[in-house]
């Protein structure tokens, strides 16, 4: 943040100021956390919550939410690609949700929907948040405290979740498991 996007200035309130940008994206992420702690246990994990998911935390601001990413990229997968491997993503997503057994089969779901929702990059704005509402949501239908995986700020936490996803982009998921296995906190 702090970067001029095109975008984020683009916005249906007609915001300029990226404090003020910031605040109602910020507003936009409680609500869809307050969406996801509300969904119930057996949650089918598909394209349409997904969607809700991203249109809950950015659709009182932009009118891109919820829509998949018309433009390419330096980062991500081609745009007419898309709406297919997001449906491959969450049947896959769904197929771990509903198969973990032990604390390892949960972390690698947790991984595996963390970095392959940020690998696709399927939105215009909002992917890196996005996912991280997708992994408290798989958390804590699973009994456990949302996943801490990203520091606004700079320092070395921040720069381990870079790591960590730059290594799975290369097959290498080893550093975001250690990061999820260490932030696992059972809910009170």
């Amino acid at each position: 943040m702090g970067v001029f996007d095109p975008d984020r200035h683009d916005n249906i309130l007609g915001l300029t100021d990226l404090n003020e940008i910031n605040a109602q994206e910020a507003l936009g992420i409680i609500r869809a956390e307050e969406f996801i702690m509300d969904l119930e246990t057996d949650v089918v994990f598909d394209v349409s919550l997904i969607l809700q998911i991203h249109r809950k935390a950015f659709q009182h601001i932009y009118d891109w939410a919820g829509k998949w990413r018309n433009q390419g990229t330096n980062i991500g997968i081609d745009k007419e690609k898309i709406p297919y491997a997001v449906a491959e993503y969450a049947e896959q997503v769904e197929y771990f949700k509903n198969n973990i057994h032990s604390s390892e089969e949960l972390i690698h779901c947790l991984s595996y929907a963390h970095h392959r929702f940020t690998f696709i990059h399927p939105f215009n704005n909002g992917n890196g948040r996005t996912s991280r509402l997708i992994t408290d949501l798989l958390s804590m239908l699973n009994g456990f405290q949302p996943i801490n995986l990203y520091v606004k700020e700079g320092g070395s936490d921040r720069e381990k979740y870079k790591a960590a996803l730059t290594a799975a982009d290369k097959y290498d998921d080893t550093i975001l498991k250690d990061l999820i296995r260490n932030q696992l906190s059972p809910l009170s």
